[in-house]
């Protein structure tokens, strides 16, 4: 019996260095102690908000987003991977109705939204 290799891993997404604070967010969920977090970045600055939500709906997303705007305004984009919560047609049109350029990292590679960061110093 033979065993084939996996697929090679696809190339990491190369993003353009950021010139401003909030040019570019990247957003996504992440899980501590049962817990849910919704999570954005600051490609810039690196600045982090981490909001505790029990609810990971695109509703509850786009709550969460409003909040933060309110205080930091529009970004001009936004990476996430693709999460039914950011692939929804109520996600898209709250994107479109802001002038917010959304860009999703390939699927089954979300590492691509992660390591976005390492390769830009402000």
């Amino acid at each position: 019996m033979s065993i084939s290799k996996g697929p090679p891993l696809a190339a990491l997404q190369t993003w353009e260095c950021p010139t401003t604070v909030w040019q570019r967010l990247h957003i996504d969920f992440a899980e501590l102690d049962s817990q849910h977090l919704f999570i954005s970045v600051d490609s810039y600055s690196k600045w982090v908000e981490a909001i505790p939500m029990y609810q990971t709906t695109t509703t509850k997303t786009i709550e969460v987003l409003r909040t933060i705007f309110a205080s930091y305004g529009l970004p001009e984009e936004i990476v996430s991977d693709n999460g039914p919560q950011f692939t929804s047609e109520a996600f898209r049109n709250f994107m479109n109705n802001n002038g917010i350029k959304h860009s999703r990292v390939p699927p089954y590679h979300p590492a691509s939204n992660g390591a976005a960061e390492v390769l830009c110093k402000p």
